[in-house]
C-alpha cells in the first residue's frame, strides 16, 4: 500500500481504521534507499538484510558466470527469516501467505504460501502442516482473481478484476480471523497482496492527469484502487478487533505506487550508444535495435509487425507462465552482451546496468579498478545530462552505485548501477547532448508502478502517539523492531536497528536465544 495514498484517504474519511491508528499509534514514514526496488522489499524485511546480502532483486535473475537470465525463485533469497529466531525461542508462529516466505517444517507452527500471491512464480503452493493450505482453501474458497496480467486495461476486465480483488480480500480476512482467534500463536505474520495488482492495473482510474484516464471508464469501474484500499481498511479493523489489549500490532506498508512513467524502454539503446561512444565510434553507425538478441530480432521482424489489437488478443490467450517465458527469451542477448562494455538488465519501472567486468564475466572487457571507475564515472556523467525530449526536463531521479557499498567483483547476480526515473510525466523520448535523440513510445498494461516509500505503524500500550521522523529509517529496521517487540534477539547480524526507543515510552527487553552463543 502506498503510504501517501493511505494518509490522504484516511484524512479524507475513506479509511477510518487507518485514521484511528494515525491518531492512537506511533508511526513513521520513510523513503527506501536507492539500492532497493520492488522485488527486494519483502526479502529484506523477512531476513533483516539489504539486497546486496540476500541477493534477490526481481522476476528475472542474472546467472553469475554466464550471460543468461532465468526466472527467479523464493529460495534464491539468502539469509534466515526472522521467524526462525522466534521459533528457536519457543514462540509459536503463524506465517500467512507472506511474499517469498517459504514454509519450512523446522520452524513449526502454521505456515502457508500461495493462496493468493501476486508473485506466484516465486514458489509452489505449500504449507506446514502439509494439508494446512488445502484445508483453508476448502473452508474459505480459493481467491477469484487470476494474475493481474490476465486483465487488460479495458472497462469490463477492470471491473472483473476489482470484484475479484474485493472478494479475495473478504475471503482472506475471514481466513486470517479464524486463525487469529485461536490461542496457539505468539507471532502472527500475514500480508495482503491484493493492493499490488490494484495499483498496477487501476492507477489511471483515479489519476485525472494520466494519459489513459477515462471518465467513461471511471463511471463504470469506479475508483477501483481506492475501493481496494477501503476493503483493506475494513479488514484491518476486523483483525485488530480480534486482538486483546495485551497484543502488540505492527502494520507495515511495504512500498508505494505512482504513475508508470519511466525510460526503461529507451535505456538499452542509450547504453549501446554510450558504449559505442566510449569506444570512439561514429554515432551514425548505431542501429536502432543493435542490442537485441536473436529471439528479439526475430520477434521485431514478425510478431511486432502485427496490429497491437491482434497481439494483445493472442497475448491474453496464453498462460501467464508462457508469457513470462517469452518475455525472458526476448530479453536474452547473451552473444551481444558478451561483446559489450556493459548491458541493461530487465527491470520494472527503473533501469539496471551490469558492467562486463573482466574476471567477473566470462568475456569481461572492462578491467576491475581504474578502468571500471573511469567507465562508470563517464556513464554517470552522461546519465545526469539526459532530459525528456518533449519537455527539456531532467529525467534521472537518482542512481545507486554498487562500488560505493562493496567490491563490485563480488555482487553475484546484481547490478553495478541502478537508475531511477522521474515519474512526473511520460517519457517517450530521451535527449542526450552527446548521444542525440532516442525515441520510442512506452507500451504495456501497467498504468501504475512502484514508488520507493513505506511506513511503519506500531500499536502498543506504551506507544508515543502520532508521527515520528526517524532519520535513516530503513527496511531492516522493521525487522529489528519486530524482533524487539517480540522479545527476541536476532541470531545473526542484521542490517537494521530497532526503533522501539523512538516509538515507545518504554523499550521492551530482549531475551536470550538458546544455542545462539
Amino acid at each position: 500500500m502506498d503510504s501517501e495514498l493511505v494518509r490522504h484517504w484516511a484524512m479524507a474519511g475513506f479509511l477510518p481504521a487507518f485514521r484511528k491508528l494515525f491518531e492512537s499509534a506511533a508511526w513513521t514514514e520513510y523513503t527506501h534507499p536507492l539500492e532497493y526496488s520492488s522485488g527486494t522489499i519483502w526479502p529484506s524485511v523477512n531476513t533483516g538484510v539489504s539486497p546486496l546480502r540476500h541477493g534477490f532483486y526481481s522476476l528475472f535473475r542474472f546467472c553469475e558466470g554466464t550471460y543468461r537470465l532465468r526466472l527467479a525463485r523464493a529460495d534464491d533469497v539468502r539469509g534466515d527469516p526472522f521467524w526462525k529466531w522466534f521459533a528457536r525461542r519457543g514462540k509459536r508462529i503463524v506465517i500467512a501467505d507472506v511474499p517469498f516466505a517459504i514454509p519450512k517444517s523446522e520452524f513449526g507452527g502454521k505456515q502457508f504460501w500461495g493462496w493468493n500471491q501476486h508473485d506466484s512464480w516465486a514458489w509452489r503452493r505449500s504449507s506446514i502442516p502439509s494439508d494446512f493450505l488445502s484445508g483453508l482453501s476448502r473452508e474459505f474458497g480459493p481467491p477469484l482473481a487470476k494474475s493481474c496480467k490476465d486483465y487488460p486495461i479495458r472497462t469490463r476486465p477492470l471491473l472483473q478484476l476489482k470484484r475479484a480483488l474485493l472478494e479475495a480480500i473478504r475471503r482472506r480476512t475471514a481466513m486470517l480471523k479464524s486463525l487469529l482467534l485461536l490461542p496457539d500463536w505468539d507471532l502472527f505474520y500475514a500480508a495482503y497482496t491484493e493492493t499490488h495488482c490494484a495499483g498496477h492495473r487501476m492507477w489511471h482510474l483515479g489519476d485525472e492527469s494520466h494519459p489513459q484516464h477515462s471518465r467513461e471508464q471511471l463511471a463504470v469501474v469506479g475508483h477501483g484502487l481506492r475501493e481496494v484500499y477501503q476493503a483493506i481498511d475494513q479488514s484491518l479493523n476486523e483483525l485488530l478487533e480480534c486482538a486483546d489489549e495485551n497484543t502488540t500490532s505492527l502494520i507495515f506498508l511495504s512500498h508505494g505506487m505512482g504513475p508508470n512513467f519511466h525510460a526503461a524502454h529507451l535505456f538499452p539503446e542509450f547504453l549501446e550508444r554510450f558504449n559505442r561512444s566510449w569506444e570512439e565510434k561514429m554515432l551514425h553507425h548505431f542501429g536502432r535495435h543493435g542490442h537485441d538478441g536473436w529471439f528479439e530480432s526475430a520477434w521485431q521482424k514478425s510478431v511486432w509487425r502485427l496490429p497491437v489489437s491482434w497481439r494483445n488478443r493472442v497475448k491474453y490467450l496464453l498462460p501467464v507462465r508462457m508469457r513470462e517465458w517469452l518475455t525472458l527469451q526476448r530479453y536474452q542477448a547473451s552473444r551481444q552482451w558478451s561483446r559489450e562494455l556493459s548491458f541493461s538488465l530487465p527491470k520494472d519501472g527503473f533501469s539496471a546496468v551490469r558492467v562486463n567486468m573482466a574476471n567477473r564475466e566470462p568475456d569481461g572487457r572492462v578491467q576491475h579498478g581504474a578502468e571500471y571507475r573511469s567507465y562508470t564515472e563517464s556513464l554517470l556523467a552522461e546519465l545526469i545530462q539526459l532530459t525528456n525530449a518533449e519537455h527539456a526536463q531532467p529525467v534521472v531521479d537518482g542512481i545507486f552505485r554498487v562500488d560505493q557499498q562493496m567490491n563490485p567483483a563480488r555482487i553475484g547476480g546484481g547490478s553495478d548501477l541502478v537508475v531511477w526515473w522521474k515519474k512526473q510525466r511520460p517519457i517517450n523520448a530521451l535527449h542526450s547532448p552527446t548521444l542525440g535523440l532516442i525515441e520510442r513510445p512506452q507500451s504495456g498494461d501497467h498504468t501504475g508502478e512502484h514508488v520507493m516509500r513505506g511506513a511503519m505503524i506500531v500499536s502498543h500500550p506504551k506507544a508515543e502517539r502520532g508521527e515520528h521522523t526517524i532519520p535513516g529509517m530503513n527496511i531492516p529496521d522493521v525487522t529489528a523492531t519486530i524482533c524487539q517487540l517480540g522479545g527476541v534477539r536476532p541470531e545473526s547480524a542484521i542490517a537494521g536497528s530497532s526503533r522501539c526507543s523512538q516509538l515507545l515510552s518504554e523499550t521492551p527487553s530482549i531475551g536470550h536465544v538458546p544455542g545462539a552463543d
